[in-house]
C-alpha cells in the first residue's frame, strides 16, 4: 500500500531492535530483569536529524501521557532543535536473554517502537543480571559499562562478561 505524500515520514511508528554479543565466561542468561529496568539510549529526531547529547533512560513500567492523544508511551522527548514532540515504547514481549549458546553471535534482546525518533546509540549501564552455567548462582545488579568479572563460589570458578557489543536494526 502506497502512503499519501502528505503523511510525514518522521511520524510513522517504527520498531528498532537492539542486538548484543559478548564473551561469557561460565555464565549464561545475561538479561535486563523486570519491566522496571532502565534502558539507556540516545535518540535521533527523524524530522531534523538532531541526536540527543544526553543519555535517555526508558523502562516499560513508566507511562507518560502523549499530548493531543488518548495514548501513553514510555518515553516522551521534545527535540531541542526543531521542537517536535516524539515518543518511544519498550516492547517488553520482545525481551530475551543472551545465553552461553548465543556466543559469539549477535542476538536481539529488546525492541523499541518509536514515533518521530530512531535509536541512535545504546549503553549497557547498570542493573543487568546473569547466572552461573553450572551452579545457577545469580549475579545481579551488574554494571556492564566495562568488563565484569567475579568468582562463583558454588562452582569454584571465575565468571565474567567481556567484549560487549551492540547493533541496532
Amino acid at each position: 500500500m502506497e502512503m499519501p505524500k502528505s503523511v510525514s515520514e518522521s511520524r510513522i511508528m517504527l520498531v528498532y531492535k537492539v542486538a548484543i554479543r559478548a564473551q561469557l565466561e561460565n555464565v549464561t542468561n545475561l538479561q535486563a530483569p523486570g519491566d522496571d529496568f532502565q534502558y539507556c539510549i540516545k535518540v535521533k529526531c527523524t524530522s531534523c536529524g538532531e541526536v540527543t547529547d544526553k543519555w535517555q533512560y526508558v523502562s516499560a513500567d513508566e507511562q507518560v501521557e502523549v499530548p493531543k492523544s488518548r495514548g501513553t508511551c514510555n518515553l516522551l522527548i521534545k527535540c531541542k532543535l526543531c521542537s517536535r514532540v516524539n515518543n518511544a515504547d519498550v516492547l517488553s514481549d520482545t525481551k530475551k536473554p543472551y545465553t552461553a549458546d548465543d556466543v559469539p553471535k549477535f542476538k536481539e534482546i529488546i525492541a523499541f517502537e518509536c514515533r518521530g525518533i530512531s535509536i541512535a546509540a545504546f549503553k549497557f549501564g547498570d542493573g543487568w543480571q546473569c547466572e552461573g552455567v553450572e551452579s545457577h548462582t545469580p549475579f545481579t545488579d551488574l554494571n556492564l559499562d566495562d568488563e565484569w568479572c567475579e568468582y562463583d563460589e558454588s562452582a569454584d570458578c571465575p565468571v565474567g562478561i567481556s567484549e560487549l557489543q551492540y547493533k541496532i536494526n
